[in-house]
């Protein structure tokens, strides 16, 4: 087995395992080059950074998997206006070209999920937009905030049900079973137990449900921008954001 093998089935088996999981297999996996691959990471946004007059950011999202080719500053500048954002200050940065599989896992994946991974240790990362596959796979991997910790109840519940629930209870026991496949010496994790179960916009079933993200159905910006055509994009809140309030403010600006 290759290199390249050997950590595709490694990602494979950390799958469902929760983002603490990822992240300690991240680190130890790759020891010193993976402090060579984040102080790269460190260099790039600190050269962005510089080229932006060293503004820091007010809200930096990623559209996962979105099919269109055009950059989303009028996205950015919009957004930058409504909320009142002084962009000589902040920057208002959305990257729209992050490209994921949603079966199995190739060098890309990989080299991307570790990105996000590395932004999101950094708090570098507030909001991600993606189709209902990429959101349910890290929804079960606990990358979301609890949408309760950045709006009011009145908020989400304009929402309607648009909102995206994760039952923390079921995810806590998929957690726990695939840790005892690996315990004992399984590779292959992968559960039978159905997505809508562990994630789903009708919360009524759910022991613990918690709500994580907004369904974009009918989002004009998304659709006149052609950047989910045929899905149903949803937006959630990362757990280490640094800029929550911002964070709400664009999920509800991306819903009109």
């Amino acid at each position: 087995m290759n290199i390249n093998e050997e950590k595709r089935n490694q990602w494979q088996a950390l799958k469902g395992m929760g983002f603490k999981a990822h992240w300690e297999y991240f680190w130890d996996y790759y020891k010193i080059h993976v402090i060579v691959a984040v102080l790269a990471i460190v260099f790039v946004v600190t050269l962005v950074r510089d080229i932006r007059s060293n503004k820091p950011y007010a809200l930096n999202a990623i559209f996962i998997n979105s099919n269109s080719m055009s950059a989303a500053d009028d996205i950015a500048a919009g957004f930058a206006e409504a909320r009142g954002i002084n962009t000589e200050e902040e920057s208002v940065y959305i990257d729209p070209a992050v490209a994921l599989t949603s079966t199995g896992l190739t060098q890309n994946d990989i080299a991307q999920v570790e990105k996000i991974y590395a932004m999101i240790a950094a708090k570098e990362l507030d909001v991600c937009v993606t189709p209902p596959d990429i959101f349910r796979s890290y929804s079960e991997n606990e990358m979301f905030l609890d949408l309760r910790e950045a709006m009011s109840d009145e908020e989400i519940a304009k929402y309607g049900d648009r909102i995206m629930y994760v039952d923390n209870a079921e995810v806590q026991r998929l957690q726990e079973e695939r840790q005892n496949h690996l315990d004992a010496g399984e590779t292959d994790v992968t559960s039978d137990t159905p997505s809508e179960k562990v994630i789903n916009t009708d919360p009524s079933g759910m022991a613990d449900p918690m709500p994580i993200g907004v369904v974009l159905t009918g989002s004009t910006l998304l659709n006149d921008g052609g950047y989910f055509p045929g899905e149903t994009p949803i937006a959630g809140i990362v757990i280490s954001s640094e800029h929550e309030d911002n964070a709400a403010a664009f999920i509800e600006y991306l819903s009109k």
